[in-house]
Order: C-alpha cells, then structure tokens, then sequence
C-alpha cells in the first residue's frame, strides 16, 4: 500500500451536510460500519464564511483542532444549520428523539447519550474526552 493510502486509512473520514434529510440519511447509513459517528450541529456559514451563531464560532477552532488525534476510522459529520430554520420550535433537528438539540453547537456521539452543548463544544478538553472514549 502506498503511503498516502495508509495515511488516508488512519484519519477521521469527514462529511458535511445542510438539510435535516441528507442527515438521517447519512447518519443512518454509516450506523452499519461499526465505526463511532461523531455528529456536530452547528450555525451555517455566511457568504464570508462566518456563522450567524457566536458559539459555534468559539468552537470550531476547538473541534477542528481536536479531529487531528481523533480515532482512525471514524465518521465526524458536520450540519450546518439555517438560522430561520434552527429558529422554528418544530425544527426537527429540536424533535427528532435521536437528536433532541436544544443548542448550538451540539457535538454528539451518534446512537449514544454522550454529547456537549453550547459553550461546552470550546472546551478542548471536553471535546477531546468525547472524541477519545470508546464507549
């Protein structure tokens, strides 16, 4: 195997999705790998590239810092958010009992109790914990 290949083999496989369907979709269909699913909801991002969220902007360089020591092997899928959309009470992301958001960001661990909400998500060492423990 060549080496760029083995280095590829060893990182977190990253995705990124916009819309309540393409994510239970995607979430969904990596839950048969066996491989942890980290899932981080967070603010969308303008035309300039910054979130209409305050949070999720403290957090980001958090999270982004803290794949590079996440398990090989393991899915992190990034949801990016409307505003209007996070806004509505009867957003799905807020109903949806696998998901049950009451901030953002949230960072979770897919199918598992485990996550961090709001100013956790800028926290390395919490975040680093939740992307580290195998159970």
């Amino acid at each position: 195997m060549r080496p760029s290949l083995v280095r590829l083999a060893r990182m977190v496989v990253k995705h990124k999705v916009t819309g309540y369907e393409e994510f239970t979709k995607l979430a969904e269909s990596l839950e048969s790998s066996g491989e942890p699913v980290h899932i981080l909801f967070t603010g969308s991002k303008d035309e300039n590239g910054e979130s209409w969220c305050p949070y999720c902007v403290k957090a980001a360089p958090v999270v982004t810092k803290a794949l590079e020591t996440a398990p090989e092997k393991s899915h992190f899928i990034t949801v990016e958010i409307e505003r209007p959309f996070w806004k509505d009470q009867n957003c799905p992301y807020r109903k949806d009992p696998r998901t049950h958001l009451v901030f953002l960001p949230t960072l979770l661990r897919w199918r598992s109790p485990q996550r961090l909400d709001g100013s956790q998500c800028a926290n390395a060492d919490l975040v680093d914990m939740l992307l580290q423990d195998e159970d």
